[in-house]
């Protein structure tokens, strides 16, 4: 059997790695748009700020050669052809398969006019954000502005800061990371970015980018035209679905897929930045852009390819800051019925119930019981026997034992 894989991130790669263990004699072809060996989008920011290569290559750059695996790497996908079982390289050539796999991720992006113009740079690519970083390094980008406060934008308004670059960060909302943060735990963070000399400027909307052969700007809604050295399009993450126009394969936002990962062409699987899934918690249908996600559907989708009857459970929403200077862990809903809430100067606890049972948490500073309180919203456990020591920093699974004795 020939599986082609297109996309060699954190789920193709799963899927790859994971097919080479069940079955050692199917025949792999992995796909890479990029002129580098598999790696974890993730760890781009540490591998730009310590020059490790560890995590960045995080199954190692030989990873090809020890599984068996072809890899064709700087090859760009133009089309999928499922009447042909085949697909259509930019170059030209065409590569058969049995069965496919579109992993092909997703990139950042900012809905505004010019924000395709040279100069407005992507960091969800190694290519893009090294291209990025050598202008700061070189000396030509000495001040950054970056459309977006969310996880990624903040993100890269801290390498940026760490090395060197005045960065300021515009958000259309009144807080950083809206879509995740609760406005007690966004204002501690708030308060981090401005000690590392990170600039926001919150309830600031962009209107478009202004430039001609290059952008030279950016215009906002209240006419302010606002400049930099280089700017960064960070309000979300556009799932790459572009060359499967005329496919027949059933796109929405991303590509639409069911439980097994299946998309709404035979024997073609979908994982990753470009899967819309089911979340896990409220059963809606959207995309999970984050890499535990990635890796869980790239095993799926692994098993199924060999027959098996495996079954996603769901994506989750969760996400961390690393880089921040205090960890923050986002994990579900941020908010619900009830609040609960345990605070101690910058170290914040919040955990959010309904019907008595979890539904999202917030811990910022003090992420100690992260994954029992996750263990406990998966499971739908009723925490009302506990509630009144949940968000205590001492709360352990030795808690939930005496509760329930």
């Amino acid at each position: 059997m020939r599986v082609v894989i297109i996309g060699a991130g954190p789920a193709g790669v799963t899927v790859a790695e994971n097919l080479r263990r069940l079955d050692p004699d199917v025949h792999v072809t992995l796909l890479s748009g990029e002129p580098y060996p598999p790696y974890s989008p993730p760890a781009m920011a540490d591998h730009f700020s310590t020059g490790r290569e560890e995590t960045l290559f995080w199954k190692g750059q030989d990873v090809h050669r020890r599984w068996g695996v072809d890899y064709l790497e700087g090859s760009v996908v133009a089309s999928v052809r499922p009447e042909h079982r085949e697909i259509l390289l930019e170059d030209g050539s065409d590569i058969p398969y049995d069965r496919l796999v579109i992993a092909s991720g997703s990139r950042l992006f900012a809905p505004l006019e010019g924000c395709d113009l040279p100069g407005v740079y992507n960091f969800k690519s190694l290519s893009a954000a090294r291209a990025l970083v050598d202008r700061v390094r070189t000396g030509e980008a000495r001040t950054a502005l970056i459309v977006g406060a969310g996880f990624i934008g903040v993100e890269v308004a801290l390498l940026l800061s760490d090395l060197g670059v005045e960065v300021t960060v515009l958000e259309a909302l009144d807080r950083v990371m809206p879509e995740m943060l609760d406005p007690e735990t966004a204002a501690i963070v708030l308060d981090e970015l401005k000690r590392r000399n990170v600039r926001v400027r919150p309830d600031t909307r962009a209107r478009s980018f202004q430039g001609g052969r290059t952008v030279e700007g950016l215009e906002l809604e209240s006419g302010e035209l606002v400049q930099a050295h280089v700017y960064v399009a960070a309000t979300g993450v556009k799932p790459n679905v572009e060359f499967l126009e005329d496919s027949g394969i059933d796109t929405h936002w991303g590509i639409r897929v069911d439980d097994h990962m299946r998309t709404s062409v035979r024997d073609v699987y979908a994982a990753g930045d470009v899967a819309e899934t089911r979340d896990r918690m409220t059963g809606e249908r959207y995309v999970h852009a984050i890499f535990p996600n990635a890796v869980a559907q790239g095993e799926v989708v692994a098993e199924n390819l060999l027959g098996y009857d495996a079954a996603y459970p769901g994506s989750e929403s969760m996400n961390s800051l690393k880089h921040l200077g205090i960890p923050v862990v986002a994990v579900g809903a941020a908010d619900g019925e009830e609040e609960l809430r345990w605070r101690h100067g910058k170290a914040l606890r919040k955990v959010f119930l309904t019907d008595g049972r979890i539904v999202g948490f917030r811990l910022t500073g003090d992420i100690r019981a992260a994954g029992v309180y996750r263990s406990l919203m998966l499971r739908a456990a009723d925490v009302t026997p506990f509630r009144s020591i949940l968000v205590d920093p001492r709360f352990s699974v030795g808690d939930l034992v005496l509760a329930v004795a």
